[in-house]
């Protein structure tokens, strides 16, 4: 999906690690968010992973490396860094 204009806000997370809670678990993960659009983003974690395997069974066998897609409706926070650079001249 391609935008037009300015980047939306979520653009500025593609690439970085985060530490994020979805109202779908009742722990946090970290992990890398890989892409992003308006309504959700695709999130990669090793720890989500396994528990999304502890909840499917064998669903989720045959995935070999999953990306997991996320809404921002599910969010409930999430904690990532910049540079200090970046956060001294906001």
């Amino acid at each position: 999906m391609s935008f037009v204009g300015p980047q939306p806000p979520s653009a500025k997370l593609v690439g970085k690690r985060v530490l994020l809670k979805s109202s779908l678990f009742s722990r946090a993960f970290s992990g890398t968010i890989t892409s992003a659009d308006e309504i959700g983003f695709c999130f990669i974690s090793d720890d989500l992973i396994s528990a999304l395997r502890e909840i499917t069974g064998s669903a989720l066998a045959s995935l070999e490396a999953p990306n997991v897609y996320l809404p921002f409706a599910t969010l409930e926070w999430l904690v990532f860094s910049e540079a200090k650079s970046a956060a001294n001249s906001a």
